[in-house]
């Protein structure tokens, strides 16, 4: 549910710099490729979990890496440099309120 809710953002992210191009074939092709993206990383993530499903917390714990990476080097610094600090702050804090709810409500 998370990750579901995650991608909404995201694609608005894709959707509206490529809508402003009025170009309806190259935002076809973006939404599509990028549609592609997840259902591919998944299956390769289960085939290598199912090769040696040992490393299934290195690949976790490599995604949360990069999610954290991309945070601090990409994020922080244009919030800084746009002045809105405390609206990305905000978005964080709501985000883990977010994710503990769903944790919270939603049975493993």
């Amino acid at each position: 549910m998370a990750i579901a809710l995650h991608n909404i953002p995201e694609e608005f992210a894709i959707a509206v710099p490529a809508a402003t191009l009025h170009n309806k074939r190259f935002l076809y092709k973006a939404a599509f490729i990028s549609g592609l993206a997840e259902p591919a990383g998944a299956a390769l993530g289960l085939f290598a979990a199912y090769l040696n499903s040992t490393l299934v917390p290195f690949f976790l714990s490599f995604a949360a890496g990069a999610m954290i990476f991309v945070s601090l080097h990409e994020l922080v610094p244009m919030a800084r440099r746009y002045g809105h600090i405390h609206i990305f702050s905000l978005g964080i804090l709501v985000s883990i309120l977010v994710h503990v709810l769903l944790t919270l409500l939603l049975p493993e």
